[in-house]
């Protein structure tokens, strides 16, 4: 007569379920947390955009240019460079003026309007902060020099 036999069955052990909920917890810690940060997420893309914008009117008019950077006003807000005579938007491949800002974020002081000389320089030196409209903030320095930088 032939005995069955019960299939070996082999369970996790109470140590080994508790390590993987403590990890799968630490993970849905994180992840949610990184859903949480897009506001400052925004305001430092846009801050680092605002920086790029300002060198690169900074440049175009030290290449003999006539050029106006400007912070317009609306919903949502937009910057722009415009250069020759008459003013036109200026365009570069596929970045074309004006650019709107994330629909969270605005920039300060707005509409704020500049102009370069063929040194690079603003006529006035600004300071920018840009914000979310849920919070957080960054500011930018342009200085009477045309540099522009985090501050």
């Amino acid at each position: 007569m032939d005995k069955k036999q019960a299939p070996n069955i082999q369970g996790f052990t109470l140590l080994e379920l508790i390590v993987t909920l403590i990890l799968v917890g630490i993970l849905a810690v994180s992840a949610v947390s990184r859903f949480g940060e897009e506001s400052a997420f925004a305001v430092r893309i846009e801050q680092e955009n605002l920086i790029s914008v300002l060198n690169q009117a900074q440049q175009l008019a030290m290449s003999g240019q006539s050029v106006e950077f400007s912070v317009i006003a609306g919903s949502p807000q937009s910057i722009a460079v415009r250069l020759g005579s008459p003013l036109a938007y200026y365009g570069v491949g596929s970045v074309k003026y004006p650019q709107q800002l994330h629909r969270d974020v605005s920039i300060s002081p707005s509409p704020i309007v500049l102009t370069y000389s063929s040194l690079g320089r603003p006529n006035t030196a600004t300071n920018f902060t840009v914000s979310a409209a849920t919070g957080g903030s960054a500011g930018v320095c342009l200085e009477n020099s045309g540099y522009a930088h985090a501050c």
